[in-house]
């Protein structure tokens, strides 16, 4: 990086600490992502070389794949070559020019069926050997990754896949800053971290060919490695895509994020407090609701 380039960053680490938080902001209907969104994406190699390598431990010769959320085609020219037939959802109606242009300038056509429209009601005219997707969200608490497998996982044939097959949710003790009006915020740079005051305590595993549940009730012993104020927590969202390839997420997808608590606690070091919390998959972040008591 150039020197002078690497002197702005700094000048601007402050100014920056909300940036991913806008860059990422949708609406309900997935309709409003900023072009910057989908380049965050593509340019993080670590989320778009997990999929890789977990598309190298499957066989997709000759075989039936559903994409949800296909977005600008990034992960889906990866497996698409070697499959017989995919049917690639969309639900973003700027992205479908691009999709189709795509297919067409690489003679794909006659192997896609393309679906403009939700793929939490989607029907798929026949079983599929594997659905595919990443509209995922730390906790799943914003995008509807939950809703979407739990619909399309019955199209799938005895034995079929799932990529991703599971998150894991994990929560850390916290003390941040918060503007006025902010109940959370991703993780841009190291240094909007919060203070960390405890260990990571896993709150719930999705398994995304069983979940049935779309709200999560936990209560959860959090044990203060450090003594404090704790304001807010730190999520984080483990993701295995096939067994033993995982994503752990980054600032592209799934980004540590701090949530504000309802009260803040006064905390001392070696004792265990509990945390409760409820929140609900493919909602918002900001309706989350979690506490710590004494």
């Amino acid at each position: 990086m150039p020197i002078d380039l690497f002197s702005r960053l700094i000048h601007n680490y402050d100014e920056l600490k909300f940036a991913l938080l806008h860059a990422q902001t949708f609406d309900e209907q997935h309709f409003g992502f900023p072009e910057l969104y989908y380049e965050i994406m593509e340019s993080d190699r670590q989320r778009v070389g997990a999929f890789q390598r977990a598309f190298a431990h499957c066989d997709f010769q000759d075989k039936v794949v559903c994409e949800a959320g296909v977005g600008r085609l990034m992960l889906t020219q990866y497996y698409l070559p070697s499959v017989r037939k995919a049917y690639l959802i969309e639900n973003n109606p700027k992205l479908f020019p691009l999709i189709k242009n795509w297919l067409r300038e690489r003679n794909l056509e006659s192997k896609v069926e393309l679906l403009f429209t939700d793929a939490r009601t989607v029907q798929l005219p026949e079983p599929v050997d594997y659905v595919i997707g990443e509209m995922m969200s730390i906790f799943c608490a914003n995008e509807f990754q939950v809703q979407v497998f739990k619909h399309l996982r019955q199209y799938l044939r005895p034995g079929g896949q799932l990529l991703p097959k599971r998150i894991i949710n994990l929560v850390q003790l916290a003390q941040a800053e918060f503007p006025e009006g902010t109940t959370h915020y991703p993780i841009n740079f190291t240094r909007h971290l919060p203070e960390q005051l405890s260990g990571q305590e896993v709150v719930n595993t999705i398994d995304l060919m069983e979940v049935e549940k779309e709200t999560v009730e936990f209560s959860l012993p959090m044990q203060a490695l450090l003594s404090g104020s704790v304001n807010a927590v730190l999520l984080r969202s483990f993701v295995e895509i096939v067994p033993g390839i995982n994503f752990t997420g980054t600032d592209s997808l799934m980004p540590p994020t701090v949530l504000r608590l309802a009260h803040t606690v006064e905390v001392e070091a070696g004792n265990t407090y509990k945390l409760e919390g409820e929140f609900s998959y493919g909602t918002s972040l900001d309706q989350a609701q979690f506490t710590l008591r004494r």
